[in-house]
């Protein structure tokens, strides 16, 4: 079997195959026991995770592969993009017993609260980005005092003991994923060029821009909600408006682009964040290699059969 679908294929073709590929290797996630959510006031820390048709079987396997671990001490959110039907949702609350469920948009008064004096951040939440869930969500209707945001194309492998061990202490500083390539050759000089001028918008003395990764990734972030700041993601989204077209587009645009708004809201937030954000390292993996205690695979890796092959392991290990 190929190591992934053709790309000489036509494109429709070829994601109908992908999606058939990835749902055939993680199928028998739905021949699992239930993992229990835990009640929020019983639970160590929230975990939060966006849902779409697309990526509904292997999120079933990423937080079943988290849930395994957490000694039913974690509460669950999934937020709903707008595609499912209803039996997707009553399916995967088998699942995931005492999972909570919020729609796209939510009709609630923190999300109402939340944006007061930030219309920026109201306008995304109500545009057809459903990413920006992930923000508002989990900053406007957490449950617990800590929170984990995750990813569905994600899976842990290993027991996740920096997470953990952070839920049972006092510790008031987040983790963020972050890709592991050498940013001196990653990082295009436009991008580097923009965050400069977006940390002398956004930084002061008394806020001091604390992180220097530019590749940070919010497919697996770890957090208080308490210690982020909404402002500062209103502030962002205010001044990327200004922003010339050219930090927008090519290789910039996985920061500044339309896109990844959510991922770079997070990413000033902790950048900002007192106390200093910490990097998870090398356990927590962007990409498919194996051997780590986490693997966030974005497509471009879940599509390949080696990345499939370890998941059906994964599922029969659940």
């Amino acid at each position: 079997m190929f190591e992934q679908t053709p790309t000489w294929l036509p494109y429709r073709l070829r994601n109908w195959l992908d999606q058939r590929r990835i749902e055939r290797s993680v199928g028998r996630i739905h021949w699992t026991r239930p993992y229990k959510a835990a009640p929020p006031d019983r639970a160590a820390l929230e975990v939060h995770m966006l849902l779409c048709r697309r990526d509904l079987y292997v999120g079933l396997v990423a937080i079943k592969s988290l849930l395994r671990y957490g000694d039913e001490r974690l509460a669950v959110t999934f937020s709903d993009d707008g595609t499912l039907t209803e039996q997707e949702r009553r399916s995967v609350s088998n699942h995931v017993p005492g999972s909570r469920w919020l729609s796209w948009p939510t009709q609630d008064e923190a999300i109402d609260a939340a944006f007061d004096s930030r219309p920026n951040l109201r306008d995304l939440y109500h545009s057809d980005y459903a990413p920006v869930c992930k923000l508002v969500h989990a900053m406007a209707m957490p449950r617990c005092e800590r929170v984990v945001v995750l990813d569905p194309d994600t899976a842990f492998f290993k027991r996740p003991e920096t997470i953990l061990n952070w839920s049972a202490g006092d510790d008031a500083f987040g983790w963020y994923l972050h890709d592991h390539q050498d940013e001196t050759t990653a990082v295009p000089a436009e991008a580097q060029e923009a965050f400069g001028m977006l940390e002398a918008e956004l930084a002061s003395d008394s806020r001091p821009w604390t992180l220097d990764r530019r590749l940070f990734n919010s497919g697996l972030l770890v957090f208080r909600p308490d210690r982020l700041s909404l402002d500062v993601a209103e502030q962002y989204l205010a001044w990327r408006p200004s922003l010339d077209a050219k930090y927008k587009t090519g290789r910039s645009a996985i920061w500044f682009g339309d896109w990844t708004p959510e991922q770079t809201c997070y990413h000033v937030m902790f950048a900002l964040a007192q106390p200093a954000s910490r990097p998870l390292g090398d356990d927590y993996h962007l990409g498919g290699e194996a051997g780590h205690v986490f693997n966030h695979f974005l497509r471009h890796y879940l599509v390949r059969k080696s990345t499939q092959d370890r998941l059906r392991g994964l599922v029969d290990e659940l």
